[in-house]
C-alpha cells in the first residue's frame, strides 16, 4: 500500500510542476523580476544551470576514476611471449587476407 502511495504522490507533484513550469515559461508576467530577470527567463536558465553541472560532475568522476585506478600490472615473461606470438600470428593472418 505504501508504493502505491509513493506512486501516487510522484504522479501529482509531477503533473503539478509540468503546470508550474507551463505557467512560468509562458504565462507568467513579464513585469515581475527577481534579480533583475523575468521568471521566463529563470524558467530557461535554471534546468540549463543544472544540466551543465550534471554534465561536469560526470566529467569530473570520469577524471577522477581514471587517475584514481592502478596501472595494470605487468605481464609476466611467459605470457608477454604468448602475447607476443599471437600478435604475429595475427599480423600475418591480415597480411595474407588483405594483399
Amino acid at each position: 500500500m505504501r508504493d502505491v502511495i509513493q506512486g501516487r504522490l510522484l504522479l501529482a507533484l509531477s503533473f503539478m510542476t509540468m503546470v508550474f513550469y507551463v505557467w512560468a515559461l509562458f504565462l507568467a508576467p513579464q513585469d515581475v523580476k527577481f534579480l533583475g530577470r523575468t521568471i521566463s527567463d529563470w524558467a530557461l536558465l535554471i534546468p540549463i544551470v543544472i544540466i551543465v553541472f550534471l554534465f561536469l560532475v560526470v566529467v569530473a568522476w570520469i577524471g577522477w576514476a581514471m587517475a584514481t585506478t592502478p596501472p595494470d600490472l605487468p605481464l609476466s615473461g611467459k605470457e608477454s611471449k604468448n602475447n607476443n606470438e599471437k600478435k604475429r600470428k595475427k599480423e600475418a593472418l591480415f597480411r595474407l587476407t588483405f594483399s
